[in-house]
């Protein structure tokens, strides 16, 4: 029976073979047999994918019209969403304070943060979040710009509020206390807290420098002491002084045409005047041939911020594309020399990169910059300077050149996929006076240059000759280790970042 119930529920669930009976005669055991060894298979992953084809995507076209009293429009048409993206950019920003720091950025934002035309400061930004909108005001070195973006149907009220930033500020005295209130506060807690902050105020004051004058792009930033100084009637006189039609120029992208913006402007700017400003004077700067290092004090910090700077050509220069792809492979991402070295291989700094600033009127600085712990930073400084001297002594391989240049052109297709990036790449244009085709010129000389032809044009634009070092960290762990590379210049952030004591050059020093 127990034999009749095992037969049944093996051919029920598929068990092997009965067992034997006790009695019958056993067959020998043969030996298991292990099988090959098999080789692992290849990670699919391993290797990255070969290069396909580059996207072919042109920038759109920017349709230009001027209205009756000056102001420029340049639009660019998309029609795929209901929307439009407004920038009233002015050609004035930080380079144009002449001798008050702070200014462009103060009387900017308080067009905005003080009321304008009918609204005050508060019933402004009211008005323009019931459009579903954010108002905002950005200064920079060069230019100062209103914008907003709203639905297509909300053209005219959005026109409406630039028009009354832009001609009718009210320019309240208790709005312009708290803003001046505000900067002063941000200004000294960024001197107490950011090393970056900090190192930035130094290293572009010494960049610009100028033997008899102060170069329009010397400032990073206004100190506390000269914000406190501005006053209201300075912020009116910026204004009228900046804030004109033959100054500015109106960018629209999105769901427009440049006829439908140029009626519209004409109504909501109608009666502005104003004529061009003076331009400021930009001098050639002069850094010191001599190298030192500057040190800026933060007693007591556990980390240290490193720049190395220079400065580089003109913006304008036909070189540009090649400056790009070079520092693309030098520090333009987790693929640059620097993140791989100074980051990954050396474990120096837990962020670093190199950056060309576009400035419109003058020499473009080159900056290499590191994040480290205080006792890394001699080491790291070391790391920046051996990595910039290195792109002169040993060139990019053509595969670094390749990765660059690709990411350069190729990224380019994101920059492209919103209303506000065509609203800013339009902008760009206008600011660094480059032409309407440039996007497209430049995607296709960055993707057809060579080794060769990177180093020739651009390589001597990356040596360690004429560089400005600067390290924002705690002088008194770091001022005698850091006399290795220079002449070391104590700087006091909370005194104005005024050059104090300083030490000489010893070559002997230890990093360690």
């Amino acid at each position: 029976m127990k034999r009749l119930v095992y037969l049944l529920t093996c051919a029920t669930l598929g068990c092997g073979a009965a067992p034997a009976q006790p009695n019958a005669p056993q067959k020998p055991a043969v030996a298991a047999v292990a099988p090959p060894p098999t080789q692992s298979p290849r990670d699919p992953l391993a290797d990255p994918p070969a290069s396909g084809i580059t996207p072919s995507a042109s920038f759109p076209t920017i349709a230009r019209r001027t209205l009756s009293n000056g102001l420029q429009l340049a639009v660019v048409s998309r029609r795929s969403v209901p929307i439009v993206e407004l920038r009233l950019l002015f050609h004035s920003g930080i380079s144009s304070d002449d001798t008050k720091p702070g200014l462009a950025v103060v009387a900017g934002e308080l067009t905005k943060a003080g009321g304008a035309g009918p609204w005050s400061s508060q019933a402004l930004l009211e008005r323009a979040e019931s459009l579903g909108a954010d108002l905002n005001v950005l200064t920079d070195r060069d230019s100062t710009r209103i914008s907003i973006g709203v639905t297509t149907s909300d053209l005219d009220p959005a026109l409406d509020i630039l028009s009354a930033v832009a001609m009718k500020p009210r320019f309240d005295p208790t709005e312009f206390t708290k803003l001046r209130t505000r900067e002063v506060e941000s200004a000294s807690a960024a001197a107490k807290s950011s090393a970056g902050y900090a190192a930035a105020m130094v290293l572009y004051r010494e960049l610009f420098d100028l033997p008899t004058a102060i170069h329009p792009y010397s400032r990073f930033s206004a100190l506390p002491a000269e914000l406190q100084k501005l006053t209201l009637a300075d912020c009116r006189a910026w204004h009228r002084q900046h804030m004109t039609p033959k100054n500015a120029v109106l960018i629209a992208s999105g769901d427009i045409d440049a006829d439908e913006l140029a009626k519209a402007a004409e109504r909501a700017f109608a009666g502005w005047k104003g004529e061009k400003p003076e331009a400021p004077r930009f001098g050639e700067p002069m850094p010191d041939p001599e190298r030192h290092l500057f040190l800026v004090d933060r007693p007591g910090s556990g980390q240290a911020q490193v720049m190395v700077g220079r400065l580089g050509p003109q913006r304008q220069t036909a070189d540009f594309p090649s400056l790009a792809v070079l520092n693309q492979v030098l520090g333009g991402g987790v693929a640059g020399r620097l993140f791989l070295d100074v980051r990954e291989k050396r474990s120096l700094a837990y962020s670093t990169g190199s950056s060309v600033e576009e400035t419109a009127h003058s020499p473009m600085p080159i900056v290499l910059s590191a994040g480290t712990q205080t006792n890394k930073a001699p080491q790291t400084v070391q790391a920046l300077l051996d990595n910039l001297e290195r792109m002169g002594k040993s060139p990019p391989t053509a595969a670094e050149i390749e990765t660059a240049s690709r990411y350069l052109s190729d990224s380019f297709l994101f920059k492209t996929e919103t209303a506000g990036a065509l609203a800013d790449m339009t902008a760009k244009l206008s600011v660094l006076s480059l032409p309407d085709s440039y996007y497209d010129d430049y995607r296709k000389a960055v993707r057809s240059i060579e080794r060769d032809q990177a180093v020739a044009r651009a390589g001597k634009f990356f040596t360690t000759d004429k560089v400005v070092i600067v390290v924002a960290g705690d002088a008194e762990k770091l001022a005698q280790r850091l006399t290795r590379f220079a002449k070391v210049i104590l700087v006091d952030p909370q005194k104005g970042f005024t050059p104090g004591k300083m030490l000489p050059m010893n070559a002997t020093q230890a990093l360690d």
